[in-house]
């Protein structure tokens, strides 16, 4: 390992990184105005002390934390590997609780190096902070893709826990965008924003297999509609990528 590697990879380096993006999330959130749709219908949770599982696409979800009502409190699940470390320090800087793990992967090829990267842990303590009457929130799809795909984990989660599943989506329209797997955006300040709301999806504990597809099928569904809805609202085409890293 070279010694860049080794700086990038220490706790001091890790920890000012995490805290200058926590300070550009709330710097976006303060200067960019956000237009809010069919925010009742996480109002209701939130006023009748009920928790959530907060559903999000991966890579468009930084923004998130920053929006969400300091007085009701939530966990991020949060990978183990890779930036997890970083991100795990970003939503503690946003003053957002996390749960270290990864989601449930689809083949059995995944699903027997899921048991080795704290997933069955992390599936339990979600179940258990839900149980507390605390919201989890949570990527849908899972890497190394496909983006937008839902996985399994998340209607296990809701089938476990009785807990409606909500998908959300936040943008700007001033924003960098890279060239990777989920296309991770990074917001920029001095926007106009969105966040979106989709209505809750239920997932029945005596759910049968196909049940259980039917509900994963409609958390995709729903979460690409208000992600797409999130990106006209700001003035974009949903059907546009651009080809490489940009910015906007």
């Amino acid at each position: 390992m070279n010694i860049g590697k080794r700086i990038i990879q220490s706790e001091a380096a890790q920890t000012a990184i995490a805290f200058a993006a926590a300070m550009l999330i709330k710097f976006v959130r303060r200067t960019s105005r956000f237009e809010v749709r069919r925010g009742d219908i996480a109002a209701r949770f939130w006023t009748g002390d009920e928790p959530f599982i907060g559903a999000t696409w991966h890579g468009q979800n930084l923004i998130l934390p920053a929006l969400w009502h300091n007085w009701r409190e939530m966990r991020i699940l949060v990978s183990r590997h890779g930036d997890g470390e970083i991100v795990s320090k970003v939503m503690h800087f946003l003053g957002v609780g996390t749960i270290r793990g990864s989601g449930v992967p689809k083949g059995e090829e995944r699903r027997s190096k899921f048991k080795g990267k704290g997933g069955a842990g992390a599936l339990r303590a979600m179940v258990r902070a839900l149980g507390e009457n605390i919201s989890v929130g949570m990527t849908a799809d899972l890497p190394p893709g496909p983006a937008r795909r839902a996985g399994d984990g998340i209607v296990m989660l809701a089938r476990l826990s009785g807990r409606p599943i909500v998908p959300v989506a936040a943008t700007t329209r001033a924003r960098y965008q890279l060239n990777n797997w989920d296309r991770f955006t990074v917001n920029l300040p001095f926007s106009k924003g969105a966040l979106v709301w989709g209505e809750p999806i239920y997932v029945p504990r005596d759910a049968d297999p196909e049940a259980l597809e039917l509900a994963r099928q409609r958390v995709e569904d729903e979460l690409n509609a208000v992600t797409n809805e999130a990106d006209r609202i700001v003035g974009r085409n949903p059907r546009a990528e651009s080809a490489g890293a940009s910015a906007h």
